[in-house]
């Protein structure tokens, strides 16, 4: 009986009790821990989210690679990861607006789709995505998709490889 007694005491402490353990010198250490691991899991917890955003991200890219660039030639062959999600450069290879495919640059073929915000700039010219042409080169900059598409905010039509810095971009219409 004198366990049981004892466990209901320390279940029911008394506000000297508690004031006590509040001004004795282990109190502080407690609640520094204790905030310490609460900002650990939270950090943690941080990780796994952006962790996640990605591995959706090329989970959704992957599953709509056959769909968006047909089926693929080379399984197996070693691949140099995901493409950035947030924009691609190359050469505009099909154009129905208000998607186009670029190819070259830094990776596969990317779908491209336009929007009435979407700019378009060659040089200090503004110009409207109807403006754009294939065998033009162009970077673009925007969002992903859950398709694997990007949705372009920017579109920069650059000169072709090799072609003198003052010519325009626009003459490969």
């Amino acid at each position: 009986m004198g366990v049981a007694h004892r466990a209901v005491r320390l279940i029911t402490m008394d506000p000297k009790s508690i004031s006590a353990f509040m001004n004795s010198p282990r109190f502080v250490p407690i609640l520094v821990g204790i905030g310490c691991l609460v900002i650990a899991v939270f950090i943690f917890e941080a990780g796994v989210a952006v962790g996640f955003h990605k591995a959706e991200y090329a989970g959704h890219w992957e599953e709509n690679y056959d769909r968006n660039f047909g089926p693929s030639m080379m399984l197996g062959m070693p691949g140099t990861g995901v493409p950035n999600p947030h924009g691609a450069n190359g050469r505009i290879i099909d154009l129905t607006l208000p998607t186009f495919v670029i190819a070259g640059g830094s990776g596969p073929e990317r779908i491209i789709v336009t929007n009435d915000d979407t700019i378009v700039r060659d040089g200090n010219k503004s110009l409207a995505p109807s403006d754009l042409s294939i065998g033009q080169y162009v970077v673009v900059l925007g969002s992903p998709t859950d398709d694997g598409t990007v949705d372009a905010t920017l579109i920069r039509v650059l000169p072709p490889p090799g072609a003198a810095p003052n010519s325009s971009s626009t003459s490969q219409k």
